[in-house]
């Protein structure tokens, strides 16, 4: 379980709950806690890359 996950009231409960939004999500990037919000500069490319490709996979999934 990730950290988004355990945690309760965040923006995708009130997107989904109170606005009726069907697809709300969280993203979260690579970094486990050492880096925080600043990613060494070689991790940026990968980490956007990544990024793009789960959210294409999501996109896909959607049945819209």
């Amino acid at each position: 379980m990730s950290n988004l996950d355990s945690a309760s009231g965040s923006s995708v409960d009130f997107t989904y709950g109170a606005l009726g939004i069907k697809y709300s999500f969280a993203l979260e990037l690579r970094d486990t806690g050492r880096y925080g919000f600043l990613l060494p500069s070689n991790q940026i490319a990968p980490t956007g890359k990544e990024t793009f490709t789960g959210i294409l996979a999501l996109v896909e999934a959607m049945k819209v």
